[in-house]
């Protein structure tokens, strides 16, 4: 059920110690869903920001730094920041410093090193030497160039190759003219002499080692910028909250939030103890769509929360609470859209294998998945599905299990389609009566029944147009007595003829649209048959001709195993497609829910 919410005013003094102090008392009582009024803005909140971003920089720097087994008693002749006034903006400033010296020594490093490479490639001759030729008029140019380059200017005096490297010629340029060149890339000469290269990339490796030393030494320090990021971002919480706010005579800051109706007493116990201002009272209709959601349903029912966080589906405040619907129906759609059992036992082993590596953590995600797994499993068994295989499906004890008319191998598709169908109707149908329960001391409830005749005319009406299924007479009342229902009922106001005759109006592409969202649901049929046909299809390709060497047997492995790998892959994603359209669009749309909400999230500071 959605949790009933009380609209809140609070007021608290506006002097900075004791806003930042009430803040902090608030985000720690964690009970609050603060609407600001305005966008949060001031150049505090900005300082805050820049600081966070330095500590995590400067944590993930000391991270990346294992303490050697000295580290310790190093560390004793290092300064202790713990003890120091601003300790940890001192080590912040020190990993920061050390690691943009780092920074210069690597790239440094990475020069010397290319010099180094060069001389080894090229020989020892310096810049300066290169210089002195200059001084008496000959000019020499180096160049890497390819065997079909080197054969247009083979033919050249001036041209000397001197070597080979990495299946390219080092070409020499000889010349008495200072602008001549070769229409090739030009390897340019460093500028400092080998004997300088040796020195400063020793230089460079020592003091590049004395630098990974110190954050060695200063990693041992971590926790301390640890505790003050938790500190930057509770600041940061705090003030966007603050000037989130509106200020009064810069005395009194005023904010407006919601509370859940059974946390108000938890609040007040507090608000009375630290003495703030509060009015708590009923959300306005106005208000209803800044009201935020919490959704509080049975556990079993909480574990669809991770497809609904991640398709982003929040009813809104006024809206039904679909959970348990969007749970069971999208459990069953699973099972019927990958419908191998086999696949289920794989996704099933999967899950407890991933499940075991994390050492049994209690997590929702998990329940999900297990859950989806023994659907998988469970429709497989029942159409005889293992691996797209007739001939497993056929093993005896396995052939018990099926029924026969939803079989994948010999069913009955026209049975198996009418079932898909009624699925449609009884969903839909289910949305209908949720509505009609939340109007239930309304007329507008017997519209909702009016609705419910008009889905079951549709089904069978959809039953006779698609799988040529004869209707029954009665069918025609269906219509009549629930469009009856649905004009008398669906708008009662003050004007009886008016809101008839909008309900009148509206109900011709009612129907229409009624009509498309019950034929919507033979997508369960064509997305689990396909699965079936793509696995026996690459059953066919790896086996289809017997397996009579080591290499065709290796071939048929492989294709297999890519093969059902790739389908069931596929058919995951025909889950989150298909199953959560089902619900979030043919459902939800008879059960009135446009998932128009705002989660609520209170403002909560970590203790």
């Amino acid at each position: 059920m959605i949790t009933k919410m009380k609209k809140l005013i609070l007021l608290m003094s506006e002097s900075a110690v004791d806003v930042d102090a009430d803040l902090t008392v608030l985000g720690k009582l964690g009970v609050v869903h603060v609407s600001p009024f305005q966008p949060a803005k001031d150049e505090s909140i900005e300082r805050v920001d820049a600081r966070i971003k330095q500590l995590e920089n400067a944590i993930t720097i000391l991270n990346t730094y294992q303490p050697g087994l000295n580290a310790t008693a190093e560390s004793g002749d290092a300064d202790d920041f713990s003890t120091m006034e601003r300790g940890d903006i001192r080590l912040l400033e020190k990993v920061l410093e050390a690691e943009n010296c780092r920074q210069q020594l690597e790239r440094s490093k990475t020069d010397l090193t290319y010099d180094l490479e060069w001389f080894a490639n090229w020989g020892n001759v310096s810049f300066n030497d290169l210089s002195q030729l200059n001084q008496k008029g000959v000019w020499l140019r180096l160049y890497l160039v390819n065997d079909k380059e080197l054969m247009r200017i083979s033919g050249r005096e001036n041209i000397q190759v001197v070597g080979k490297l990495n299946e390219l010629n080092q070409v020499v340029l000889v010349s008495e003219n200072a602008d001549e060149k070769l229409d090739f890339h030009e390897i340019n000469l460093p500028e400092r002499k080998l004997e300088e290269v040796k020195v400063q990339l020793a230089d460079t490796n020592r003091e590049l080692a004395e630098n990974n030393k110190l954050l060695a030494r200063l990693s041992v320090h971590a926790n301390l910028l640890v505790e003050a990021l938790a500190e930057r971002k509770r600041r940061f919480d705090v003030r966007n909250i603050q000037y989130g706010g509106v200020a009064f005579d810069s005395r009194i800051r005023c904010w407006k939030g919601f509370i859940p109706e059974n946390l108000v007493e938890k609040f007040t116990e507090a608000a009375e103890q630290h003495q703030w201002g509060y009015v708590i009272s009923e959300p306005t209709e106005e208000e209803a769509d800044e009201v935020p959601t919490l959704v509080r349903t049975s556990r079993w029912a909480e574990r669809v929360q991770p497809v609904m966080d991640f398709m982003g589906l929040v009813p809104g405040y006024k809206e039904l609470d679909v959970s348990k619907v969007f749970m069971i129906f999208f459990t069953f759609f699973t099972g019927i859209l990958v419908g191998d059992a086999a696949y289920g036992l794989v996704f099933l082993l999967i899950t407890f294998l991933v499940h075991r590596s994390q050492k049994f953590v209690k997590q929702i995600e998990f329940s999900l998945m297990y859950t989806l797994s023994v659907s998988i499993l469970f429709w497989g068994v029942l159409t005889g599905t293992y691996f797209g295989a007739e001939a497993i499906a056929e093993i005896p004890f396995l052939a018990r299990l099926r029924i026969s008319q939803l079989a994948s191998f010999g069913g009955d598709s026209v049975f198996t389609q009418k079932f898909m169908f009624l699925i449609g109707a009884i969903h839909l149908t289910v949305g209908h009566l949720q509505v009609a329960w939340k109007y239930s001391n309304s007329v507008r409830a017997i519209a909702q029944l009016g609705w419910v005749a008009i889905i079951w005319g549709l089904y069978l009406i959809v039953s006779q147009m698609v799988l040529g299924i004869a209707a029954p007479e009665f069918m025609v009342w269906l219509f009549i007595g629930g469009a009856a229902l649905v004009a008398l009922f669906s708008n009662p106001g003050a004007s009886f003829l008016k809101g008839m005759l909008s309900s009148l109006g509206n109900l011709p592409l009612s129907i229409i649209n009624g009509f498309s969202d019950i034929i919507s649901y033979i997508r369960l049929y064509a997305v689990g048959l396909s699965t079936v046909l793509m696995a026996a299809s690459f059953n066919q390709m790896a086996i289809g001709d017997g397996v009579s060497t080591v290499a065709s047997g290796i071939g048929a492995a492989l294709i297999l195993i890519f093969g059902h790998g790739l389908n069931m892959i596929l058919a995951a994603m025909a889950v989150l497609v298909h199953g959560v359209r089902l619900n979030m669009l043919e459902y939800a749309g008879h059960a009135g829910v446009e998932f128009s909400g705002n989660e609520y999230k209170p403002f909560r500071l970590n203790k």
